[in-house]
């Protein structure tokens, strides 16, 4: 069965205007909910006297009554060799206008005790300063500026410039949606949840190649087509790939979304909307641009 993709761009086109407006307003107005690491926070890393785990933890803080965090904003890592009872916890810094906050360090450390014993000895705790998360995140933005500079440097020598422009728009297509998805949903923006977006920017270029590089074939084997009719048989010929590549990828972030702690979940559901995205974005953005960014003598071909 074969899909008139090419027939419906402008349509796409239309849909994918409309949430990148709707993303950049998002991100404009909520901004993004930076986490501990970018934000900055307290740390402690303590030795239980019972055997632990994550869900065990954020179960010991939700019994603990209220504070100005919730359990689902801990970042929970167990230290090797700690036999399942050694972790590093952390949670976010006080809120610097209220001066109550600050008192509250103590109170979380006796009631934990209380919940979840721990050994006063093996006790360590330190600041992470909000100079220290600023400048997290400028790294954090220089590292996802350099990757997205070896993308387009890649694409630029791989393709050419209609082919490696179309995706490079297909790429700021991705990162400016799932960036509003982020802001709205308000996940917490973190390293985790930059790693995934990092990632999908990756599946999404890898997606693309598929694509552009069957159109590059085609242009050889089809010339008694036009440009509109080729492109759209590429898609045809790609999608079985495309498809099975991404339901595979889809199943084992969904068993990650379900049966993952909750630390890993943020960096599962950005990426899951973020291959969706992706996926989308080389079959309606990526390929169907490259009716419109062809040489004025290709342009004739076109319907």
């Amino acid at each position: 069965m074969k899909f008139d993709f090419m027939g419906n761009r402008f349509k796409a086109f239309a849909l994918s205007g409309t949430l990148i407006v709707i993303s950049l307003v998002m991100v404009l107005v909520l901004g993004l909910n930076y986490g501990i690491d970018f934000k900055g926070g307290n740390l402690i890393q303590i030795r239980f006297q019972d055997t632990m785990d994550e869900f065990k933890i954020r179960e010991a803080f939700g019994k603990m009554g209220q504070f100005y965090f919730t359990p689902a904003q801990l970042i929970i890592q167990a230290v090797d060799g700690g036999q399942g009872r050694e972790f590093i916890i952390q949670y976010p810094a006080a809120p610097s206008d209220e001066e109550k906050y600050a008192k509250q360090y103590t109170d979380i450390l006796r009631e934990l005790k209380k919940v979840a014993p721990f050994n006063d000895d093996s006790l360590q705790t330190s600041n992470i300063g909000p100079t220290v998360g600023s400048e997290m995140k400028n790294q954090a933005m220089i590292a996802a500026f350099l990757s997205v500079i070896g993308i387009l440097l890649y694409l630029a020598w791989r393709f050419e410039n209609q082919s490696a422009a179309g995706a490079v728009l297909a790429i700021l297509h991705d990162l400016f949606i799932i960036l509003g998805f982020i802001a709205i949903t308000r996940i917490e923006f973190d390293v985790t949840v930059l790693a995934a977006v990092l990632t999908m920017l990756g599946y999404s270029v890898n997606d693309s190649i598929v694509v552009l590089d069957r159109v590059r074939e085609n242009r050889r084997l089809m010339k008694d087509k036009n440009l509109t009719e080729m492109i759209n048989d590429s898609i045809n010929q790609t999608l079985g790939r495309t498809i099975n590549t991404s339901l595979t990828t889809l199943f084992t972030l969904v068993a990650l979304i379900v049966f993952g702690g909750a630390s890993i979940k943020g960096f599962a559901v950005v990426l899951t909307v973020g291959i969706i995205v992706g996926t989308y974005s080389s079959i309606f953005v990526a390929s169907p641009l490259l009716i419109h960014l062809a040489p004025a003598k290709k342009k004739a071909d076109k319907r």
